[in-house]
């Protein structure tokens, strides 16, 4: 999997969650596997940026690394410029993490904007999931069984291990 591939994974489970009709919609983790992705809601996620840190750690230790699964998502509803939108975050093994949103209304989901990279003092109690996903091997004969890296422009384990999605 590229790492467009995980923008376009993330997007559909954002579809996919807001397709469900709960509102507000719950915050979910996207973890992606070689069998298949799992949407994790975040059950009783804290409003506290510290609190939701804490969170997130365990989180990344018993999803991400425990499994060794160099990626992640998260979707949350949020208030974006005083729109009601649903924000999607993203990121994987040495990829800074990327940020996109579109607006939510009673109709459903709006047009995502386009992807960018996410500032990083920006979401601070995102950092866990990163770190998690940063910190695992980066040769295919350390990781558990499985398909290994593509090689992509930038050379050797640019891109993401291939899953299936």
């Amino acid at each position: 999997m590229q790492f467009d591939d995980l923008r376009k994974l993330c997007l559909a489970a954002a579809m996919d969650v807001v397709d469900r009709g709960e509102r507000p919609i719950p915050p979910t983790a996207v973890v992606p596997g070689g069998e298949r992705t799992q949407l994790l809601a975040l059950t009783g996620f804290p409003e506290d940026d510290e609190a939701r840190h804490a969170y997130l750690a365990t989180f990344a230790a018993e999803q991400l690394a425990a499994n060794r699964v160099p990626a992640w998502g998260v979707v949350v509803q949020a208030e974006v410029n005083g729109v009601d939108a649903v924000v999607v975050v993203y990121g994987a093994r040495k990829k800074a993490p990327h940020l996109t949103a579109a607006p939510l209304d009673d109709d459903g989901l709006g047009d995502f904007v386009a992807s960018e990279e996410l500032d990083p003092t920006a979401m601070p109690f995102l950092h866990p999931l990163q770190h998690a996903v940063d910190s695992l091997p980066a040769e295919p004969a350390d990781r558990p069984s499985g398909p290994g890296p593509l090689t992509g422009p930038d050379g050797p384990d640019a891109g993401l291990p291939l899953f299936d999605a």
